[in-house]
């Protein structure tokens, strides 16, 4: 399935993109981080399975993040900076990461 542009009917900086349902953010070592409901030109957002993963992320963390799509075998990989961590999900905007 892949991702698309869903059509922006509202005012934000970046248009959302359209993330197929299974989709999941995967860290450096291959650990599962959650799925990825929303995301845009700017970042996304994170719902991990459960608090002890959610509680590894810090403001201002910067990583590399391999979204992947099961179902159709795709993966993209991106640097992201972590910008909001809540109590269900993580902010986190793409980046280039510093070395």
């Amino acid at each position: 399935m892949g991702f698309y542009i869903m059509e922006n009917t509202n005012r934000r900086r970046f248009e959302r993109l359209a993330i197929p349902e299974h989709a999941v953010a995967v860290d450096e070592n291959g650990r599962q981080l959650g799925r990825v409901k929303e995301a845009g030109g700017g970042g996304m957002t994170v719902y991990p399975e459960n608090v002890e993963i959610l509680s590894e992320f810090a403001l201002g963390q910067q990583m590399r993040v391999t979204i992947v799509e099961p179902q159709s075998g795709t993966a993209t990989v991106m640097d992201v900076e972590v910008k909001h961590v809540g109590t269900e999900s993580v902010g986190m905007e793409f980046v280039t990461l510093r070395q």
